[in-house]
């Protein structure tokens, strides 16, 4: 598993930017969490757009996806978004993370997962607009 963190400083479309390829590791994760809870500019609060299109979701089980949801769900604990929405056009991955976000909570986790950018970033707007 491969991530991108990008912090945008208002100049994006969402406070991050987080693409992520390959197959998701517990592990992977765990990390993406090291790096964004040891930046200075991370904070509760913030508005994420996560890109999954690389993301390789072909055999996860229910089982691993409720797993792969732990570190979010810490994470989340301490640093809670204000928005978070996903970016997931395949079938496949699109699945995957609709199980993932209900792991983290549904609607409640202030995350959506969408087919494309576009829907994303226009729910991003509408949230920060609320």
């Amino acid at each position: 598993m491969e991530f991108e963190i990008t912090f945008t400083n208002g100049a994006g479309l969402a406070d991050i930017e987080i693409a992520i390829s390959g197959v998701p590791t517990l592990g992977g994760l765990r990390l993406l969490n090291e790096q964004l809870i040891s930046d200075l500019r991370f904070r509760a609060g913030l508005t994420l757009l996560v890109d999954l299109i690389a993301l390789d979701t072909g055999g996860l089980s229910a089982d691993e996806l409720q797993r792969l949801s732990e570190p979010i769900v810490e994470r989340d604990w301490f640093y809670a978004p204000a928005a978070s929405a996903i970016v997931a056009p395949a079938d496949s991955t699109y699945n995957a993370a609709r199980a993932y976000w209900a792991h983290l909570g549904g609607s409640m986790s202030n995350r959506q997962v969408f087919r494309s950018k576009a829907e994303a970033v226009a729910w991003l707007k509408e949230r920060s607009r609320s």
